[in-house]
């Protein structure tokens, strides 16, 4: 009998194209998985809800285990969860409108700090960790245009923290292509890898906007971070080496609406 296995990214684009084929409930058959990262349990949630990948309560080759907690408080619509009993998991669901109190937030921003100083991160790491997934947020209300739509979720382990900020708004292309300069742009992967551009914003080379990206990627990317982004049929990872460089990989997947982030860092 085949040891179960975590359910990683490569996994999860195997079952997303299997599914795209036709294929998935004769793949699936020799599948024995568990949730393990945060990330490819959450893109896999977003690519079921989309109609591609069944649900995880549905499937016998999928265990939720350690997710099943967050999973209950995501299917519930809560707005905002904390695992009550280790504190060490969390997510946020944005408001169609930007909000007025931010006393969730605030509460969400502390708990995923604490989170990340309880598994090894020094105090300024874990504030840049919690800096750059609000950084992040905000984009949901400025660029997604359905930013009733979004969920921010954190996840600790001794010596590592994840978190993943997503949305089913409009998505990096149709964001871009608002823009009179990227009318032409026609392609996912391309629009994900001007993001990682200076200068490049919906607004325009002239509006002195789309400068944050960059740095806030190379700094996470420095520490050990591994990142994925989401949008359209296209995929855009960077395995950070805390080298300073950003060596960003595109590969094409099934379509995912929206956007989807996912970062992984490591204690050093």
């Amino acid at each position: 009998m085949r040891a179960p296995q975590p359910l990683t990214y490569s996994a999860l684009d195997g079952l997303a194209f299997a599914a795209e084929r036709g294929r998935l409930a004769e793949d699936s058959a020799r599948l024995d998985l568990f949730a393990r990262d945060l990330g490819p349990f959450l893109e896999y949630v977003v690519l079921a809800k989309a109609g591609l990948l069944p649900s995880p309560e549905r499937v016998s080759w999928l265990a939720l285990n350690g997710s099943a907690a967050l999973y209950a408080a995501l299917s519930d619509r809560r707005h905002y969860w904390v695992c009550p009993m280790t504190r060490r998991a969390g997510l946020y669901r944005t408001y169609a409108r930007l909000r007025v109190d931010d006393t969730s937030w605030t509460e969400f921003c502390f708990a995923a700090q604490h989170a990340a100083s309880a598994v090894g991160f020094l105090k300024a790491i874990a504030a840049q960790l919690v800096g750059a997934m609000g950084e992040m947020e905000s984009n949901i209300y400025e660029h997604s245009q359905a930013s009733g739509t979004g969920v921010i979720a954190f996840n600790a382990v001794p010596g590592a923290f994840e978190f993943v900020v997503a949305d089913c708004g409009i998505g990096v292309l149709q964001s871009l292509k608002s823009c009179s300069e990227y009318a032409e742009l026609a392609d996912h992967g391309e629009a994900l890898r001007l993001t990682l551009t200076d200068g490049v914003s919906r607004y325009g080379a002239g509006s002195e906007r789309g400068h944050g990206f960059r740095p806030l990627f190379t700094g996470l990317a420095n520490l050990n971070g591994a990142l994925r982004f989401r949008s359209g049929d296209h995929a855009l990872t960077i395995n950070g080496q805390g080298t300073g460089d950003l060596p960003a990989k595109l590969a094409k997947k099934t379509n995912l609406n929206g956007f989807f982030a996912s970062v992984d860092c490591q204690c050093s």
